[in-house]
C-alpha cells in the first residue's frame, strides 16, 4: 500500500512540472513585459545610492577586522534600519524569508526594493512558498516587475505558487512528508557588506505596524567578515535545486501568458507612518544616534545556515552542516548558565535528553527560559505540547521558567506607537540564547523538533562577553515582575501530591494520551511590597502569589483546546 501511495504521489507532483515548451514560452513573455526603465544613469558606479552612517563603519571592520553588530530589539526600528540601507544599496540587495504579506510594511520594502532596481541595483528574493503573497495574480506582477528583481520560492506545492486549502488538504493526503518541509531562514543582505538575521519575516505585525496584536522579536545587524558566510549561504539557496522561479510555477506562469497579472500602483503615496519612516531612513544623523551609538564590535562571530538540502535528505547531511548539532554542542559544553529565549517551549526528546544528561552532570547550573503565555502565544495549539511537559522542565531539569504577558509592563519601551496603543496583545517571537555570559545565539531556529528536523534554520553565533551580557539584559527585561509570570510547582499536599505525582508521570510519559486532570505548575505574580525571587528561593512562595495555569486569557474554548490538545496530541509533537 505504501508503495502504491509513494507511486501515486510521484505521478502528481511529475504531472505538476511546467513543460520545457511553455517554460521557453513564458521566458519569452518575460522579456518583453519585464520593465527597463532606469532612474539613474548606466555609468553611475554608485547607482545614485545615499550614504549611509553604516558605510564608515564597513571600512572600520574592514580594516581592524572586527564585526559591527548592532542588535534590533524595537519592530520599527528593526524595518528603520533596513530602509536605511536598500536606499545605500550599490550593486545587489539578497533577502530570503520565510513568509513575506503584502500589507502596509511588506508592499513598503516592495515598493523600496523596486526603486532600488531601477537604480540599477540586483535583487534577488527567496520566500519559502507556503506562506508566500497569497495570490498568483499578485507573483505573476512581482515576476514581470522589473528586468533587476527576481523572486524564487522553496518547495512550492504542486509547483504552484499559491496554496488553496483544496491543494493544501490534497498535499496533506499525497505528499505530506514533502509538503511539511520548510525554508524557515531569513536574511538580508546589502551589497555583500551589511547583513540582518534573526527572526523577524516582512508582515506588519513583526514591525509594530500592526493595531490588533505585534511580535517582540529580534534580528542582529551585522557588519563585516561575518556577512560573506551569509552570501555564501543565499547562493547555495539561489542555486539549490529546491528553489523554483515564480515564473516557471503553473499558476504564476498562466498568469503572465494571458496577461492576468495585478496592476498595482507603484506611485501611490504613502501614508503618514510609511513617509514618516522613509523620511527617517534618509536622515544620516538620525541613524547615526540611533544605531551606531549601540555598536558592539566582536572578533568571533559566525553565520550558521543549514544547507537547502537538509530537510530532504537529513540523513546524508554531514552533523556539523546543521545547526541543531552545533546549538546541541555548544548547550552541551555549558558550565554555568544557559539563559534562552523562545516562542515555543517545545523541545524534541533528543533535545530533552540533552538537557537531562547537563542537568545530571551539572546539578548547580542555572538554566532560566523566557517563553509565550498562553494568552500572548499565536499558536496555542503549540503551547499545549509545552503544558504537557512541564513537569518535566521544571522537577526534572530545574528550569526556571518566565512567560512573556499579553499586554507587558514596558511595552512603550519595546514597541513603536505608531500604531499600537493600550488594547493591544503582544507575544514572544524572538529565538536566542546565551551560555556561561560568553557565546550567543541569534537566529531563527525556535529549539523545537520541527526546527531540528523539519525546517532550514540560520543563526548568528557570537563569542563575546560584552555581547552578552547586552542580549542577556534585554532578555531580562522581558522576563522580569510585569512583563512576564514566573511559572512554578504548585506548593504541595502532602499524601495527595504522591499520589498525583505517581499517576500524573504515568500519564504524561504517554506518547499520544496524558488524561490525568491534575496538573504540577501554575503561574505566578509578585506580591506587592515583596522581592523578586527564583522559583527554588526558600522565600518563593512568601514572596508570590499563584493565579492560574492561563492568566489573562478569558476564551473558555482556547483553554479547552490547550487541554484537549495537550492530553491528546502527543502524536503531533514532532511536527509542532
Amino acid at each position: 500500500m505504501k508503495r502504491i501511495l509513494l507511486a501515486i504521489a510521484l505521478v502528481i507532483l511529475h504531472g505538476c512540472q511546467l513543460s520545457p515548451e511553455i517554460k521557453k514560452a513564458v521566458d519569452d513573455v518575460i522579456e518583453v513585459k519585464k520593465d527597463t526603465s532606469r532612474t539613474c544613469a548606466f555609468d553611475d558606479p554608485k547607482r545614485c545610492a545615499q550614504d549611509t552612517p553604516f558605510y564608515n563603519r564597513y571600512l572600520l571592520s574592514q580594516e581592524d577586522q572586527k564585526n559591527r553588530l548592532y542588535l534590533l530589539e524595537q519592530g520599527e526600528l528593526s524595518l528603520l534600519a533596513r530602509l536605511n540601507l536598500i536606499r545605500a544599496a550599490q550593486q545587489s540587495i539578497d533577502i530570503q524569508t520565510f513568509i513575506w504579506v503584502n500589507d502596509e510594511a511588506g508592499n513598503l520594502v516592495l515598493r523600496e526594493l523596486l526603486a532600488a532596481a531601477k537604480r540599477g541595483v540586483r535583487v534577488r528574493i527567496i520566500i519559502d512558498q507556503l506562506f508566500s503573497m497569497g495570490s498568483s495574480w499578485f507573483l505573476a506582477e512581482l515576476a514581470v516587475l522589473h528586468e533587476n528583481i527576481e523572486v524564487q520560492l522553496f518547495n512550492p506545492t504542486f509547483q504552484q505558487s499559491h496554496t488553496s486549502p483544496f491543494d493544501f488538504f490534497s498535499a496533506m493526503a499525497c505528499c505530506m512528508a514533502r509538503l511539511n518541509k520548510r525554508m524557515h531562514n531569513k536574511t538580508f543582505i546589502v551589497d555583500g557588506r551589511y547583513g540582518i538575521t534573526g527572526g523577524r519575516n516582512y508582515q506588519s505585525r513583526y514591525y509594530d505596524w500592526d493595531a490588533s496584536f505585534n511580535y517582540r522579536d529580534r534580528d542582529v545587524l551585522a557588519i563585516g567578515k561575518v556577512v560573506t558566510q551569509m552570501v555564501s549561504s543565499f547562493e547555495d539557496f539561489w542555486s539549490s535545486i529546491y528553489v523554483v522561479p515564480l515564473e516557471h510555477l503553473n499558476d504564476v506562469s498562466q498568469r503572465i501568458l494571458n496577461d492576468q497579472e495585478t496592476m498595482s500602483d507603484w506611485d501611490l503615496p504613502q501614508d503618514p507612518k510609511q513617509t514618516q519612516l522613509l523620511s527617517k531612513a534618509q536622515n544620516a544623523e538620525l541613524i547615526e544616534d540611533v544605531f551606531i551609538s549601540g555598536e558592539i564590535a566582536v572578533e568571533k562571530a559566525e553565520y550558521f545556515s543549514d544547507t537547502p538540502d537538509k530537510p530532504f535528505k537529513r540523513q546524508q547531511v554531514e552533523a556539523d552542516e546543521l545547526l541543531t548539532e552545533r546549538i546541541r554542542d555548544l548547550i552541551s559544553n555549558a558550565e554555568h548558565h544557559i539563559l534562552m529565549q523562545t516562542p515555543y517551549l517545545v523541545f524534541s526528546p533528543r533535545a530533552r535528553r540533552v538537557f537531562d544528561k547537563l542537568r545530571k552532570a551539572k546539578p548547580d547550573l542555572l538554566f532560566e527560559v523566557s517563553t509565550n503565555s498562553l494568552a500572548a502565544t499565536d499558536a496555542f495549539y503549540v503551547y499545549a505540547i509545552s503544558y504537557k511537559h512541564k513537569r518535566f522542565y521544571l522537577q526534572r531539569l530545574n528550569m526556571h521558567i518566565y512567560e512573556y504577558q499579553d499586554q507587558p509592563l514596558t511595552w512603550k519601551k519595546q514597541f513603536s506607537q505608531t500604531v499600537a496603543d493600550e488594547v493591544t496583545k503582544f507575544g514572544m517571537h524572538s529565538k536566542s540564547f546565551v551560555i556561561d555570559n560568553r557565546i550567543s545565539m541569534i537566529g531563527s531556529h525556535n529549539f523545537d523538533p520541527r526546527s531540528d528536523t523539519l525546517n532550514t534554520e540560520s543563526g548568528l553565533i557570537v563569542e563575546s562577553t560584552v555581547f552578552a551580557e547586552r542580549l542577556s539584559a534585554i532578555i531580562r527585561e522581558d522576563m522580569q515582575e510585569g512583563n512576564s509570570w514566573v511559572v512554578a510547582a504548585k506548593q504541595q499536599i502532602p499524601v495527595l501530591s504522591c499520589v498525583s505525582h505517581v499517576f500524573a508521570t504515568i500519564s504524561r510519559a504517554l506518547p499520544t494520551l496524558d488524561i490525568w486532570p491534575f496538573r504540577y505548575s501554575t503561574s505566578y505574580v509578585l506580591r506587592p511590597g515583596k522581592r523578586s525571587v527564583p522559583p527554588d528561593h526558600p522565600d518563593f512562595y512568601d514572596n508570590y502569589d499563584p493565579i492560574g495555569n492561563f492568566p489573562n486569557v478569558n476564551l473558555s474554548s482556547k483553554q479547552i483546546q490547550t487541554i484537549i490538545i495537550s492530553a491528546f496530541a502527543g502524536f503531533a509533537e514532532p511536527v509542532m
